[in-house]
């Protein structure tokens, strides 16, 4: 009986065979292959037309927009234009629909809100325009109004109907836009009509920690007056001085520190930690 030792030689003897019977080189899981005799052809350039499937069926494709003719390319027009008087002007003399949208989504509802045009904005609810129709950068009326400060614009849109949990497609609420830009009159119109202080954006932050991300002091301020607890958690259970530290607002910080508010996660001390390079301290952990 052959020993272990020796069958392990006849089976090296038998590899090292094999592998100079094969031109001298060694065989395994990856030479093993043929190798093709002639090269294969390479492609040219692919003509255009075959990725037309492509273009026309992909789920990046945008819905089709209706080509606008007379005056609602026109009312269009001069909205863009921010000629708001003539734009009134063509509404009430040739009647175009009110709902119609460019090829970027911008609607004239949507164009009149953004651009504090109350009268406008009246003429276009009065004749059927859709108060809730997201227009350009997908903000609703509400939304672009609110973000720019537009008090009588907000007030005419909530009489007619536009809802406050309505989200841009960002995500963004009517009463977030606003605290971003600080517009405590309107942040207060928005309350009223029963905006929801605890409903979170795409991030997770509530109306207060939008506040504070952006570093809004006053509306801060406002909302705790108003009611909303200064250490009310977030969808991500962070409370405002997570926001805060995000955004590197010093002041916010501060604030919210002075109203007992304490890092509720380790991420939280260490963006404090980072935003202490500012100063002298102030962030620092007791």
């Amino acid at each position: 009986m052959k020993s272990f030792a020796g069958c392990c030689v006849t089976l090296l003897g038998a590899s090292l065979c094999s592998a100079q019977v094969n031109n001298g080189h060694d065989v395994n899981e990856w030479t093993a292959f043929a190798v093709p005799a002639v090269e294969p052809r390479r492609m040219g350039a692919v003509p255009d037309h075959q990725f037309q499937t492509l273009k026309q069926g992909g789920p990046w494709q945008t819905q089709p927009v209706a080509v606008l003719i007379g005056s609602e390319q026109q009312l269009m027009t001069l909205a863009r234009q921010s000629q708001w008087g003539e734009a009134l002007a063509l509404l009430k003399a040739s009647n175009p629909d009110p709902n119609v949208s460019d090829e970027l989504g911008a609607t004239p509802l949507s164009l009149a809100a953004g651009g504090g045009q109350t009268e406008l904005v009246k003429e276009l609810l009065r004749r059927g325009a859709e108060p809730d129709r997201r227009g350009a950068g997908g903000m609703t009326p509400l939304g672009v109004a609110a973000f720019n400060g537009h008090e009588l614009v907000v007030r005419e849109l909530l009489r007619r109907g536009a809802r406050t949990d309505v989200p841009g497609a960002t995500g963004q609420w009517p009463l977030h836009l606003a605290c971003a830009t600080g517009q405590q009159r309107v942040v207060k119109l928005l309350m009223v009509a029963g905006a929801d202080v605890r409903a979170s954006n795409r991030q997770g932050r509530h109306a207060l920690a939008e506040a504070a991300y952006f570093g809004q002091l006053g509306v801060m301020q406002q909302l705790v007056e108003a009611g909303v607890s200064a250490d009310l958690l977030d969808l991500h259970g962070r409370n405002a001085l997570h926001a805060a530290a995000m955004g590197q607002q010093r002041e916010a910080v501060t604030w919210l520190m002075q109203q007992g508010l304490v890092p509720t996660m380790a991420l939280t001390q260490v963006l404090l930690d980072q935003a202490d390079q500012w100063g002298n301290g102030l962030f620092a952990a007791p």
